[in-house]
């Protein structure tokens, strides 16, 4: 089962309600891990939080994040090319003799070319919508913590884990 979240992402706004300071290491971090894994999962209202960068700190994680966001385009388009090829391959195919295969081909790569296509605009839009705030079970949003006296803003990832689980309980039961 999968359970999901809307949440706060503006950083900026805990800071003016709650006096909280943003633990700028902990981001730059997490934003560096995900260029090198993909799969570590960032809403994009997060992201959109270092949209105008104000510091030399933030304009590092912005473009980190354009970085990432550049190489997920050329690997949408690296896909929508060859889901574009397949779907002119069936296309041909239905053509000269209708198969079983063409047809699920044709059925497969529309569906793909569609959800690419959404992707690759999901990328480059710049206002946020409802969808943008919602996470899922390992997903990393900012978390307010008490540290040292103070409270902080940190990066966590979104979790369901039972008490004393190990790590890779994560993955193997979603």
């Amino acid at each position: 089962m999968c359970y999901s979240a809307q949440v706060q992402a503006d950083y900026k706004k805990y800071v003016v309600m709650f006096g909280a300071t943003m633990s700028i290491r902990d981001f730059y971090e997490i934003f560096y891990r995900r260029g090198l894994d993909p799969k570590i999962k960032i809403p994009k209202a997060v992201e959109a939080s270092f949209g105008d960068p104000q510091s030399d700190d933030e304009r590092a994680i912005k473009a980190l994040i354009d970085d990432f966001n550049d190489k997920q385009a050329t690997k949408f388009e690296e896909e929508l090319f060859k889901q574009r090829k397949r779907l002119a391959d069936a296309e041909r195919i239905l053509q000269t003799k209708p198969t079983k295969k063409a047809q699920d081909d044709q059925r497969i790569a529309t569906d793909k070319v569609k959800q690419l296509m959404g992707r690759h605009a999901d990328l480059k839009r710049t206002e946020l919508r409802d969808r943008d705030s919602r996470i899922f079970p390992g997903w990393y949003v900012p978390v307010m913590v008490w540290e040292d006296g103070k409270r902080v803003i940190k990066p966590m990832r979104y979790g369901c884990r039972p008490a004393g689980k190990p790590a890779f309980y994560d993955v193997k039961y979603p």
